[in-house]
């Protein structure tokens, strides 16, 4: 609920902490500025799925979601190709949105964003089949971000806590469930849709000497299933690349919520292969593009 007072736009959650809506740092022109000291050329938005918009019931959802559409189609118009946009889905549809998704991928979106939680069990993932399946067959990719799904509890209401305590101490948690409920139940009936996990999925990298422990599974490297390094530093960059390799890596950022400067920098000491494939190669792979970004 969005609620105004003092001169102030507040908007107030079920799930997260309240928080101050600034208008000005979506303006396109500022977003391109944004772009610009960061030396991105072009960057994909998605919807902050932690506001928990698609987990509202449809009535609710639906028309929320619309709006993020319209808006970043205007965004997308005005931006002269430099800023593009993963659609959104309304959960509680019956389809689990994918018949909201499919058309505006022809509209030039790239993929579709997932709350976390919509898939942190396997009857999760099968209730998004109907979605999984539409992008596969389209060939477009999965973000996955800290979310919740229709149903989800709330999870990061705690009083006293400092500021960041949401992004260490609940959001890889939640991350973590729908990684490796996808590595359990999702890759196999969904063998051809990429997947992209926000921050390292959470801290996976760290944990798949543990997998293996206890799957008595090798770990073999999957090709579709993708990380995004958003405000992640050199030694958590190391492991991940050492993990599941260079190749799966792919640039993301917190902007505007956290600058790209500490990322940047990071995979600037690794070196200029590391950067070009990174920023350059792998989101290629990952969004088919037949041409690398120049």
């Amino acid at each position: 609920m969005l609620v105004e007072g003092d001169g102030l736009q507040v908007l107030r959650l079920k799930h997260e902490r309240d928080g101050e809506v600034v208008a000005s740092v979506h303006d396109v022109a500022e977003r391109l500025r944004t772009l610009d000291a960061a030396g991105i050329d072009r960057c994909i938005v998605s919807l902050s799925t932690p506001l928990g918009i698609e987990a509202l019931p449809a009535a609710e959802s639906v028309s929320l979601v619309q709006a993020y559409h319209e808006g970043m189609a205007g965004v997308m118009a005005d931006s002269g190709g430099r800023i593009g946009a993963w659609a959104a889905t309304p959960l509680d549809l019956p389809d689990a949105g994918a018949s909201v998704v499919e058309p505006l991928l022809a509209q030039g979106f790239s993929g579709c964003s997932l709350a976390s939680e919509a898939i942190a069990m396997r009857a999760g993932v099968e209730r998004c089949q109907p979605l999984l399946s539409m992008l596969e067959d389209a060939g477009r990719p999965l973000f996955v971000h800290p979310g919740p799904a229709p149903g989800t509890p709330p999870y990061a209401l705690e009083d006293g806590m400092p500021g960041w305590w949401t992004n260490l101490a609940v959001y890889p948690g939640l991350i973590n469930r729908a990684f490796f409920t996808w590595r359990a139940h999702g890759a196999e009936r969904h063998p051809r849709l990429r997947v992209v996990f926000a921050f390292l999925a959470g801290g996976a990298p760290m944990l798949e000497g543990r997998f293996r422990t206890f799957s008595g599974l090798p770990g073999e490297i999957d090709g579709n299933v993708f990380f995004d390094t958003a405000s992640s530093q050199r030694l958590a960059l190391e492991l991940a690349m050492a993990t599941y390799g260079i190749e799966q890596i792919v640039f993301g950022t917190d902007i505007p919520v956290i600058g790209a400067a500490p990322v940047t920098r990071a995979l600037g000491e690794l070196g200029a292969p590391v950067v070009a494939a990174v920023t350059e190669s792998n989101p290629a792979r990952l969004f088919d593009l037949k041409e690398v970004p120049a």
